[in-house]
């Protein structure tokens, strides 16, 4: 899917040089993952909210490039995180468990007309894959006994979230927004697990004009 999302990226920006401007961007910020539902294999019961699964605050980054057409912005982005467990099933961990998400993406912006020269508010939805690592190891306080592990799962992905871009210079905006990442379920021999992360982020855009 990967490949699948920069060919096609590539593709429009070669097919309309004249029409759009090029841009390149980076971001880092603070991404809070919610609660996961989560069922158990062995028992088969649901546990939800912060009886299921709880995490850390962790740190997202990640970079794009992408093409620029008056309000109108699309682009193919790569990002990261990693977020520590805290708890699960009620119990609380201490062994570093985490879940890293790798995502891959293809966004959508509409920068929003406020008469302003330096500041541009925007909207963004995106679509893609997210390939999911869950980090289990033999030392959580857990009473059913699962075994250590470390899979990772390719799932669906979908996000959406808004900021305001500020001028720095000619060709560099500012970029402070928040994510809304979604992906869908993912398993292991630990359970299937529900998850989201809500990103606040600040970044750098270049444009190429």
């Amino acid at each position: 899917m990967k490949k699948l999302l920069l060919t096609a990226l590539i593709a429009g920006m070669s097919a309309a040089p004249a029409l759009a401007n090029p841009y390149i961007s980076g971001s880092v910020g603070l991404g809070i993952f919610g609660n996961s539902d989560l069922k158990d294999p062995d028992t088969g019961v649901l546990y939800t909210g912060a009886n299921g699964q709880t995490y850390k605050s962790g740190i997202p980054f990640g970079g794009a490039i992408g093409l620029k057409h008056d309000a109108y912005r699309f682009e193919a982005a790569l990002g990261y995180q990693s977020n520590d467990l805290k708890s699960y099933e009620g119990e609380s961990i201490t062994s570093g468990d985490s879940v890293s998400t790798l995502t891959y993406m293809l966004n959508g912006y509409y920068d929003i007309d406020v008469k302003s020269k330096s500041i541009s508010p925007y909207v963004m939805a995106g679509l893609g894959g997210a390939s999911i690592t869950a980090k289990n190891t033999a030392s959580t306080s857990d009473p059913i006994g699962h075994p250590a592990e470390e899979k990772s799962t390719s799932v669906f992905a979908w996000q959406v979230g808004a900021g305001v871009g500020i001028k720095a210079a000619n060709n560099l905006t500012v970029d402070l927004g928040y994510r809304y990442l979604k992906p869908s379920k993912y398993n292991d021999s630990w359970g299937e697990y529900t998850v989201s992360s809500s990103n606040f982020l600040a970044g750098i855009r270049y444009d190429f004009q």
